[in-house]
């Protein structure tokens, strides 16, 4: 068996190679194996498996949401519309509180328009086109340093005037979106921005550029940045794409983390993996994980995790002492505070 490790060689979404490397690290998951043929391979293949699994978990297995339906329908109609407008383009919004996936939808999204573009203009790299400009703000982030953020994400070598002005830079970000024909300017942890300038700054990029611009943070609509003032008037020139957590109190909400569990519980690459292990545990999760999906997955990446880690393992079956201790441990790592115990927890029948 011959496995191709997965080579990453940019830390940050921030660059234009950077990005384009976080939308194609989509490794497969490797050939299933028994634990008896695992432990078979010599040990440098061992590490390159279990190297193998681990990316795929991270990097790859994912589940469908409902939200994800919505964005994707929304941005589809702004990149189609916001070209034909002339001034007051809308834009989206993708707002939760911390640990809900706000950041990985984004990230579905943006592939989502880059393989599109790509699909329709296969030579579209080699032209120069950038589709997607991905840009990350720091606390009490000013617009200009969005501008100047936006000019080294498509001008990296580009020497910027020390004194430069914001409306000059504002032009020059302008005219590089123009120029790379960018469909979608992915603004994440977006509540860092506040005041009235970032707000105009945004709303200058909306009349001026023909991109799409998404904004994504913690609570957006009712926090400082776009809660009040200028930045409602970003709020109300944009769709709003809001995630919640799951209630198990309906049928629809019962219905959609059972598909979760039961998907991750289906695809998990663990040798003799018994399916139903999770699926079995759905309540549980949910109460341990506060109904967020990110949570859930977290749990699902950690419990791969500690048993690939554990060099001295018979076995990769996920029992209830190994996901009881992950899930217990979340306490310590997540604003999670569950109440679930070992026998809350069942083995699969």
């Amino acid at each position: 068996m011959i496995i191709e490790p997965l080579t990453l060689h940019h830390d940050r979404k921030t660059t234009l190679t950077g990005l384009r490397e976080a939308l194609t690290a989509l490794p497969l998951s490797p050939p299933a194996l028994t634990f008896a043929d695992y432990a078979a391979l010599p040990a440098g293949q061992r590490d390159l498996y279990d190297l193998a699994r681990d990316d795929f978990v991270r990097l790859t297995l994912r589940v469908p949401t409902p939200e994800q339906d919505l964005s994707a329908r929304i941005l589809s109609k702004l990149i189609a519309s916001n070209p034909r407008r002339k001034n007051s383009r809308r834009g989206l919004m993708i707002s939760a509180p911390m640990f809900y996936g706000k950041t990985e939808l984004a990230l579905l999204l943006a592939r989502s328009v880059e393989y599109e573009h790509a699909k329709r203009y296969p030579d579209y790299a080699n032209k120069g086109e950038v589709p997607v400009v991905w840009v990350e703000v720091t606390d009490h982030a000013t617009g200009k340093a969005l501008l100047a953020q936006i000019v080294r994400f498509l001008a990296p070598t580009a020497a910027l005037p020390t004194r430069i002005t914001t409306d000059d830079l504002r032009r020059r970000a302008v005219e590089l979106l123009h120029l790379h024909r960018t469909k979608l300017l992915v603004i994440d942890e977006a509540h860092n921005l506040g005041g009235s300038e970032p707000s105009s700054v945004i709303k200058a990029l909306q009349n001026e550029s023909s991109a799409t611009v998404a904004l994504v943070g913690i609570n957006l609509a009712s926090g400082s940045a776009f809660g009040k003032g200028e930045g409602l008037q970003v709020t109300m020139r944009c769709d709003m794409v809001e995630l919640r957590r799951v209630d198990l109190k309906s049928d629809n909400g019962l219905a959609l983390w059972t598909l979760w569990v039961a998907t991750f519980d289906r695809n998990l690459p663990l040798c003799d993996h018994v399916r139903g292990t999770l699926t079995s545990n759905a309540r549980a999760l949910h109460a341990a994980a506060d109904g967020r999906l990110a949570v859930l997955a977290l749990i699902v990446e950690r419990v791969v995790a500690s048993i690939l880690d554990d060099p001295t393992r018979s076995d990769e079956l996920i029992t209830r002492e190994r996901l009881f201790k992950v899930v217990d441990g979340l306490r310590h790592t997540t604003p999670v505070r569950h109440r679930i115990k070992l026998d809350d927890l069942v083995e699969a029948a």
